[in-house]
């Protein structure tokens, strides 16, 4: 019965104009957006890449130096694009991609994509996540929103009712039809995405596929859920124009109102300290010392006394040649200055994460804030992902400084500043390269949004399977 039911319900909707105009408009968005994302996304990596390799030639072919003064030269990493940011590009335009890593700073990426378009497409631009996000939930309320009033409104309903049908049956057989129909839309554009996504991908990013089919897994929780709404509200509404109103009226709240509310109420709630304000905290630690620890002289005399003696050097100073004290002391400040940086990074990032959180619990208010967040957060493009990058580089700098201290330390001798390595050194020196992290890790990040996304999905149904218990029939 359920199947006779949805074969029905899909020739019927197969049959209507309506889905064949708004199905083709949405799935033509769709191949446009995915076709225009994959064509920014593949010049987008070229050019980083192009990038990337242009730094490592200016850091190799710098000439002879000072190691410490190379350190202070610095050198240039590029945040690579994910894979499936061309389906999602999340907040990436809007973050910066340019980084560089030098003694004694700590940089943050600056060159946000965003800064050098134009107004509108600051405002936002067209991706295929978008388009499933907006266009597709609007879709459903366009071919379900007369699912129940409208045969109640032909007269067909309580027919259906006097055959012993039931109607949970019925309730199925409609769900299942629409599916099918949505299906019929989408699966197309799904082809192509990872045909797409393989292309990019290629084997440098092994992960992508689990990524790209919890993604699908996770807009089919969301379709789900807004199917259910539609038929619970189909269901309840004295009319097929009311029940069009009153789901538009959520659709508009949902989508447009409530991520602006959600997003003013994180900042309001987390503040953040201004670029200014962290700026000058950071300053005054590293000349002072941290809140309500040594000051900074005596902090690093303790940190160079704990290198003296892990190297076996304690009480033998008047003994080593100027380049080892020097290198010892420049990694103790080093030291220092990372412990100032990690206060204070630490802090902002843990603002961020309670802003993300409060956000992703907004949700609770709107679908579409759920699904937003598990969506970018799939791709590699939300605010975690950009952390990663940074938290990776940071790494790499401490460990590219560490190096040519070292190099400074074991080979200047006495005349420590006017020792200089060579191309050699520069070279020794290992690529930065960013690897993303794993499926876990960013499914970890977005346990709130997938829990709210589920929720949803169980409530929505269960409105609409309670609601069969009192559809009226006429």
């Amino acid at each position: 019965m359920i199947r006779l039911i949805a074969t029905k319900e899909l020739r019927e909707l197969a049959r209507d104009g309506r889905f064949r105009l708004a199905g083709a408009v949405v799935l033509v968005l769709l191949v446009t957006t995915l076709g225009f994302g994959w064509r920014l996304a593949a010049s987008v990596a070229e050019e980083r890449s192009a990038a990337q390799q242009a730094a490592e030639e200016s850091w190799q072919g710098q000439g002879d130096k000072n190691p410490h003064v190379a350190a202070h030269y610095g050198k240039y990493v590029f945040k690579p694009l994910g894979t499936l940011a061309f389906l999602d590009p999340g907040v990436d335009p809007f973050l910066g991609v340019t980084l560089k890593l030098e003694a004694h700073k700590q940089n943050l990426a600056h060159d946000a994509p965003a800064q050098d378009a134009t107004a509108i497409h600051r405002f936002g631009q067209l991706s295929a996540a978008s388009v499933l996000q907006l266009f597709v939930p609007l879709l459903l309320i366009a071919l379900g929103f007369a699912a129940w009033t409208g045969e109640r409104e032909r007269g067909t309903l309580r027919q259906l009712a006097s055959t012993g049908v039931s109607m949970r049956h019925l309730l199925l057989g409609k769900a299942l039809g629409l599916a099918g129909a949505l299906a019929g839309v989408l699966l197309p554009a799904v082809a192509v995405a990872v045909a797409m996504a393989a292309w990019l991908g290629g084997g440098a990013d092994p992960g992508w596929l689990g990524r790209l089919a919890l993604m699908v897994g996770a807009y089919g929780l969301y379709f789900g859920a807004m199917a259910g709404l539609v038929f619970f509200v189909s269901a309840r509404a004295p009319s097929s124009r009311h029940a069009l109103v009153v789901l538009v009226g959520f659709w508009s709240v949902t989508s447009l109102v409530v991520p602006r509310v959600a997003s003013d109420v994180a900042a309001r709630v987390v503040s953040l300290p201004a670029p200014a304000e962290f700026a000058a905290a950071v300053r005054h630690s590293m000349e002072n010392g941290l809140p309500g620890g040594a000051p900074r002289e005596e902090r690093v005399s303790a940190l160079s006394a704990a290198l003296l003696k892990r190297h076996g050097f304690e009480g033998a100073e008047a003994f080593m040649d100027e380049a080892m004290l020097q290198g010892i002391e420049l990694q103790a400040e080093a030291a220092f200055e990372d412990e100032v940086l990690d206060h204070h990074v630490a802090g902002l990032a843990t603002a961020l994460a309670r802003q993300e959180r409060v956000a992703q619990w907004a949700a609770v208010a709107s679908p579409f804030l759920a699904i937003r967040a598990v969506s970018s957060g799939l791709a590699g493009t939300d605010h975690a992902h950009h952390r990663a990058f940074q938290v990776q580089a940071e790494a790499y700098r401490r460990a590219l400084v560490q190096a040519l201290n070292d190099d400074l330390a074991r080979n200047a001798g006495d005349d420590v500043w006017r020792y200089q390595a060579g191309r050699a050194l520069w070279e020794r020196a290992p690529v930065f390269a960013y690897v993303a992290p794993g499926l876990g890790w960013a499914l970890d990040h977005l346990g709130v949004a997938l829990a709210v996304l589920v929720g949803w999905l169980a409530l929505a149904w269960a409105a609409a399977w309670r609601s069969l218990r009192r559809i009226p029939l006429f």
